[in-house]
């Protein structure tokens, strides 16, 4: 697989956030991703004062989209971010139908919350959005198949995304901690001692993409199926992706 460098404009250090990234620089049909304007990250629940003194000065952060379902954001909160003027948007993705593995889970959120995530794409589209940040709770999973539905729909080639998606690991020590402690906060059962040490890899985003592929044709074909317009998919382009 070929490694894939990027320009990071963002080289502040975060206190709170273990798995913030920008998308920039990847490359992009026509160009590049466009560095500063696009992130990801693990829950903003986490960001210290500091965090959102670099987020809101820094990179002038203009909305925050949430992924976490109602439940997660009402016990665990939104963080000191909440206070600023930042735009929040809700866009839950919770309640998905069981899954035998993880690529089947992720394509049961792109079938069954295709609405939340076109309807986050259709946001990201507008004039005013960015920059902006999504994340869910690991900043892994849901906020992975939102990376790979944008990037996809930008023309980034499959195996950056399955880069990006793969990047996560350096941030799993603390965020299986992080886990572990909202999980006995919550009540909830413990997790497999498997679960405890996973690791995100590229290979499971390349099977992914493989299974959109074969059931939409392409990422485009699933945004058409779920109601985003040529018009929709220009403006995200014009607004991600710059010329080089």
């Amino acid at each position: 697989m070929r490694f894939w460098r990027r320009r990071r404009p963002f080289a502040g250090h975060l206190e709170g956030l273990v798995n913030f990234r920008d998308l920039g620089g990847l490359p992009a049909s026509g160009g590049t991703v466009r560095p500063g304007v696009l992130f990801r990250s693990d829950s903003l629940a986490y960001a210290t004062p500091a965090d959102v003194a670099s987020l809101v000065h820094d990179l002038r952060l203009t909305t925050v989209i949430d992924l976490r379902g109602e439940y997660e954001v009402s016990q665990l909160g939104r963080g000191p971010l909440s206070d600023s003027r930042v735009e929040y948007y809700s866009a839950p993705i919770a309640d998905v139908s069981g899954a035998d593995d993880l690529v089947g889970h992720y394509v049961a959120i792109l079938a069954e919350k295709g609405s939340v995530l076109a309807g986050t794409v259709r946001h990201l589209a507008c004039a005013g959005t960015l920059p902006a940040v999504f994340h869910c709770e690991a900043g892994c999973d849901r906020t992975g198949v939102l990376a790979a539905v944008v990037l996809g729909l930008l023309g980034v080639p499959e195996e950056a995304i399955a880069a990006d998606y793969a990047a996560t690991a350096a941030a799993m020590p603390t965020i299986h901690e992080r886990v572990a402690v909202v999980v006995d906060r919550l009540g909830l059962p413990p997790r497999p001692a498997s679960v405890a040490v996973w690791e995100p890899e590229a290979a499971l985003m390349t099977r992914t993409l493989d299974e959109v592929r074969s059931r939409w044709g392409d990422m485009e074909g699933w945004a058409h199926e779920h109601g985003l317009t040529g018009d929709d998919l220009t403006s995200l382009r014009a607004n991600l992706v710059v010329a080089v």
